[in-house]
């Protein structure tokens, strides 16, 4: 392992925000694992001033705040230009698409290897009419690797095997640690029913919350001993809440962005996530990272990455996309079966710490970052 600082692997990272989100809690806990760890160092840079994950601060790397005011910011370039000068990093690193194209002539003009990971999910249909697509085929030609953290994202963007690489999403167990009592958190919620059914994710087109509550108001219609909730925040929250609103239900809740969302998901007897795969195919979501570490059955849409982590009949059930019926059913049969949610819940646990743990990620990234600043930039 390297030891001096003039030895050791410098790494610039380069993120649009630290805003509540899966790219950016994977960011987090990636820097977190290499603040442990010798022969590394690790800077940051935000383009914006929006930092919801305040715990960065206090891993004692340094951040620079390059706030743009537009799409494309001449600034920026300019500002990434003069840290680069200065900080000659082995190896830049970017998590979204914008941030790839800043990125990528710095790369060249400092001869740093580039990892370009901006595919963070696995769209069933790609054209140059999405945006994110466009920048991939710009920036693809500078990029050494180019990183998702699911295998389908991969095949989604139809990445050249010789540049793709595929680093699943790594949960940390200590973001479990210590959680208040069940009870306790369904009293603070104000929740009375045996069974919390919930979904976690942003409202955003992405994400189909419009199947979670038609099977929601069908399940409530028949029984009272569920409450449902949706935990997140997004562009679509208060039409949402607008119409959930009109409908009186008293066991369906929107509770908003929460910061401590594991002492809710504790509370779930099943964990749900739904994606709109006429627009969204999920790479390794952190949502379902979070069910299955807390022993929790999963229900999500069978596409994308779900596939990778979301074993059908074993710790988990996929169903068709915008079937409520069928997550209604699924509902039935697990909480109406506790000896299902159970062995669900064991496996998902048992999948998570076997592959999906932070102590992974964080190790195929030393191996990625010593084989790309030892001059061997082939996948």
């Amino acid at each position: 392992m390297l030891n001096s600082s003039s030895a050791a692997i410098r790494i610039l990272h380069i993120t649009d925000t630290l805003a509540s989100g899966g790219k950016e809690r994977q960011l987090v806990e990636l820097l977190r694992g290499f603040n442990k760890l010798d022969g590394f160092i690790n800077e940051l840079v935000v383009l914006s001033d929006v930092i919801h994950y305040d715990e960065v601060r206090s891993l004692g790397i340094k951040i620079h705040i390059f706030k743009r005011s537009r799409q494309w910011d001449f600034r920026i370039l300019q500002n990434l230009y003069s840290l680069a000068r200065q900080y000659r990093p082995n190896i830049i690193y970017t998590w979204e698409s914008m941030c790839s194209v800043y990125a990528s002539p710095i790369a060249l003009i400092f001869r740093s290897a580039l990892i370009n990971g901006m595919i963070q999910n696995a769209p069933l249909s790609l054209n140059l009419k999405d945006r994110g697509y466009r920048r991939l085929l710009l920036t693809a030609p500078f990029s050494n690797v180019i990183l998702a953290n699911s295998l389908a994202g991969l095949r989604s963007f139809r990445v050249d095997g010789k540049k793709g690489l595929c680093i699943h999403n790594g949960f940390n167990f200590d973001r479990i640690n210590n959680l208040p009592d069940v009870d306790d958190v369904k009293r603070s919620l104000d929740i009375g029913t045996k069974h919390v059914v919930g979904m976690v994710g942003r409202f955003h087109r992405e994400r189909d919350y419009s199947t979670f509550f038609k099977a929601a108001k069908l399940l409530c219609s028949e029984r009272k001993d569920i409450t449902f909730v949706a935990v997140g925040e997004g562009p679509d929250l208060e039409s949402f809440r607008v119409r959930l609103k009109s409908d009186s239900q008293a066991n369906i809740r929107i509770l908003g962005v929460r910061k401590r969302v594991e002492e809710i998901v504790k509370t779930f007897s099943v964990g749900v996530l739904l994606a709109d795969s006429r627009y969204h195919g999920e790479g390794i979501a952190n949502a379902i990272m979070e069910y299955m570490a807390l022993e929790k059955p999963v229900i999500a849409t069978n596409a994308g990455g779900n596939r990778e982590i979301v074993k059908d009949g074993e710790n988990g059930f996929l169903i068709p996309f915008g079937d409520e019926n069928a997550l209604a059913l699924r509902i039935r049969e697990v909480v109406d079966r506790p000896d299902i949610g159970s062995a669900f819940g064991r496996a998902g646990r048992a999948l998570l710490e076997q592959k999906f743990g932070i102590e992974q990620m964080v190790q195929k990234h030393v191996e990625l970052f010593r084989r790309l600043a030892s001059g061997n930039r082939a996948v």
